[in-house]
């Protein structure tokens, strides 16, 4: 009796390429599933390298926070345009009973406030634990006074990293993750074009529009604003702080973006949405690049007026619009020629919607605690739902 081959393509191929050029590119799901083939497998797809790789190659997926009906909380969704059916779409991520923000997104990992307690999680592992906070005094309503303005990875270390601000202080403190011993660095100084009550958070990652581009944290301040405001600047390798130009361009801006791995402005005119595109990063020279036609775009319903955008696959956007107070919000599926590729309703009574400042990439990096997962803090029962 002959024995059943269990040979494949795959067996024909040397090692390096069924690692670096296949297996790098699967989704943690299916790496995850890919680890129980073989020990060879397991090691190659267990290093800090090939996780840190493998997460930078999944798509970037905007993050978008629905209410729920009936209670008081949120949960937090990504938007997958090849899902099979339109309510296939919006994917949970996070789901929690009581209100509680997202604070930050790099590599695969969310940072959440619920309650009193800052939260670092993963939904692809479904790992989280309490991240440690500067001790800075709580307001009289018990609130905290400090506030997180980025997060990143530090590349000469290859240390996580959370930035943190402390309203009503002119200082600053950067925290590693795993560590309670925050150091502390000069707060950036304030644009005078900025309004008085955005002067204490106006970095304040539940609100500004950021992007990590280029080794840097940029924050687009005075979002909203009808005229030309500056951007801050925080470079993630000296952690020190500068301004940069944004388009003298009259409009309101709606949102930071990385198109083309450059660094991207969108303004709204109210008919049209124009994106500049900054053609010399050292020169801060910016170009217009798309216009998009909105009242030629034909939408049914007709929206009122636009909140945020998201960039989907570098040549489409997702718009976050709104309709007269009658009707339901919807999420506005476009590409930068201003072709209209359809929408996704929220109908009346379910969820209202709207954009996060973060974009999250799915990764089976593990959480970087080495204290805390000596002390068992990882598997601590979180207070809200995780998973994919």
């Amino acid at each position: 009796m002959m024995k059943r081959s269990h040979t494949t393509v795959l067996d024909d191929l040397p090692e390096w390429i069924v690692i670096e050029e296949i297996l790098v590119w699967l989704p943690p799901k299916d790496l995850f599933r890919c680890r129980a083939v073989c020990k060879l497998w397991r090691s190659a797809t267990s290093t800090d390298k090939f996780m840190l790789d493998n997460c930078r190659r999944q798509p970037l997926l905007p993050v978008i926070t629905q209410d729920i009906p009936g209670q008081e909380g949120v949960r937090f969704v990504v938007f997958r345009d090849k899902s099979v059916g339109a309510d296939q779409k919006l994917c949970p991520i996070i789901q929690h009973s009581k209100f509680h923000n997202l604070l930050g997104a790099c590599d695969g990992f969310l940072i959440l406030f619920s309650e009193s307690d800052f939260w670092i999680c993963n939904p692809a592992t479904r790992k989280c634990a309490i991240l440690p906070q500067p001790r800075v005094p709580s307001s009289s309503a018990g609130v905290p006074r400090i506030y997180i303005a980025g997060f990143y990875q530090h590349q000469p270390s290859g240390e996580y990293r959370v930035l943190w601000f402390s309203r009503g202080c002119l200082c600053g403190y950067v925290l590693r993750f795993g560590s309670d011993k925050p150091r502390i660095i000069s707060r950036p100084s304030v644009s005078s074009r900025l309004p008085e009550f955005w002067h204490q958070g106006e970095f304040d990652s539940c609100y500004s529009s950021q992007v990590n581009h280029r080794g840097s944290l940029h924050w687009l301040t005075g979002i909203y604003m009808e005229t030309a405001v500056d951007i801050m600047v925080f470079d993630t390798v000296t952690e020190t702080f500068r301004w940069m130009r944004s388009p003298g361009r009259l409009g309101r801006r709606v949102s930071l973006l990385e198109m083309d791995n450059k660094l991207a402005s969108c303004i709204d005119n109210d008919a049209s949405i124009e994106i500049w595109v900054m053609q010399d990063y050292e020169a801060e020279v910016w170009a217009l690049k798309y216009r998009i036609n909105l009242l030629a775009m034909n939408t049914s319903p007709q929206f009122k007026y636009i909140s945020k955008m998201a960039l989907l696959n570098q040549r489409e956007l997702l718009i976050c619009c709104h309709t007269p107070s009658v009707g339901p919000d919807y999420l506005l599926h476009c590409d930068t020629d201003g072709k209209f590729l359809g929408y996704y309703e929220m109908k009346e009574g379910t969820y209202s919607t709207y954009f996060t400042n973060q974009y999250f990439q799915e990764s089976m990096i593990p959480l970087p605690f080495c204290e805390m997962q000596e002390e068992g803090g990882v598997d601590k029962e979180p207070p809200f739902f995780i998973g994919l």
